[in-house]
């Protein structure tokens, strides 16, 4: 049996990087193959405290250090799993930790890495190159081929592992079958779920309301997540009133579990117009795809080689208000939204289901 040690940011906050390192500790801990302990990174309890400092997080710091040398000491591992930030405070909090990691295990550590290393960072900064040379001789796991140029050169071809994000299918066919039955489809119903950061574009989807609402369309949005702030939040409100959308759209707030879920059983228009740097996958379109609705996503990351153009949802080229209202008033057409919407499932079905994610990253982990 191989000892594995767990080392990731986990929920809370909920955020799709922490919930997909949830479902790989998750993987691990029911293998039969493997003895897993598990050390927490992150030290927000939600995503206000994202990217702040704190006394918590200093203290935090210290303390995951003095159990990362406590597990390497006594639990001895085989394997070291890292999932590392890759920009702000949680970089370089990271970088202490694989700094001690170097000094004190001799073993074989993969690393996972779930966010970008932007071009601008590596050209201007010195202590990032530094950080991904440490990793020149070790195995990492990547989202898609899109962002092997993430990782510039420094790891060879032989080292990287592609392995798309997955999520686990929550509903059979036969339950999608009478979702689908009794999902409205009298008015376009605009879902954007992410969290509440002006780079992942509600901003964007709210503009595109205001432009349908002055063409007269029926149509309802709703806004799931958790706001970075109260500015944004009395931004967002201002914005409603002004352009007379009140009771056309609802900001809902901070959704979880079942909750969450019926808000994409309700929907039958996905929206994710995100800009944020670091995206990668875009977990909320994967999941908007298991409930069998249509996307309309921005083009970035790993992104296009999860919607098929045209057959599951539209990629958006120039992100902009106008370009969403354009796509959302050719989904308008209720046998376009259904029909995009059961090709997603499919997709979905054939590519991001968990069953499939488990095998290939078992064998990932077993490889090593």
């Amino acid at each position: 049996m191989k000892n594995i040690l767990f080392l990731s940011p986990l929920p809370p906050p909920h955020y799709g990087s922490a919930m997909s390192s949830k479902m790989c500790l998750e993987i691990l801990q029911n293998s039969k193959d493997f003895q897993t302990k598990n050390i927490k990174l992150n030290y927000s309890t939600s995503m206000k405290d994202v990217g702040k400092i704190n006394l918590s997080k200093i203290t935090g710091i210290f303390s995951v250090l003095k159990e990362i040398k406590k597990q390497i000491k006594e639990f001895k591992p085989d394997l070291i799993y890292f999932v590392p930030a890759t920009s702000g405070l949680g970089f370089k909090r990271d970088f202490l930790f694989l700094k001690e990691l170097k000094k004190t295990h001799k073993g074989k550590i993969i690393f996972h890495i779930r966010s970008r290393v932007l071009q601008r960072d590596w050209n201007n900064t010195k202590f990032k190159r530094k950080f991904i040379n440490i990793l020149s001789g070790e195995k990492v796991i990547i989202l898609g081929k899109e962002l092997i140029g993430d990782l510039h050169k420094v790891i060879s071809q032989k080292n990287i592992f592609i392995l798309p994000n997955a999520i686990e299918n929550k509903i059979s066919e036969k339950e999608f079958k009478e979702i689908n039955k009794k999902r409205k489809q009298d008015k376009l119903r605009i879902l954007f779920a992410s969290n509440m950061d002006k780079t992942k574009g509600w901003q964007k989807v709210l503009m595109a309301c205001k432009i349908l609402n002055e063409k007269g369309i029926n149509f309802e949005c709703k806004f799931v997540g958790s706001w970075r702030n109260q500015k944004d939040k009395k931004e967002f409100e201002n914005f409603i009133t002004k352009n007379n959308l009140k009771g056309k759209v609802f900001s809902l707030g901070k959704k979880t579990d079942k909750d969450w879920d019926n808000q994409f059983r309700e929907a039958n228009v996905f929206v994710f117009p995100t800009e944020y740097p670091l995206e990668t996958f875009g977990r909320v379109n994967v999941e908007a795809m298991m409930f069998g609705i249509p996307v309309i996503s921005n083009s970035v990351a790993t992104i296009p080689s999860i919607i098929k153009e045209n057959k599951t949802g539209y990629l958006l080229k120039e992100n902009s208000p106008e370009e969403i209202a354009k796509y959302l008033e050719k989904l308008e057409s209720k046998k376009l939204r259904k029909s995009l919407g059961i090709e997603g499932r499919k997709r979905f079905l054939e590519r991001y289901e968990l069953s499939y994610y488990r095998k290939d990253f078992l064998k990932i982990i077993n490889s090593i």
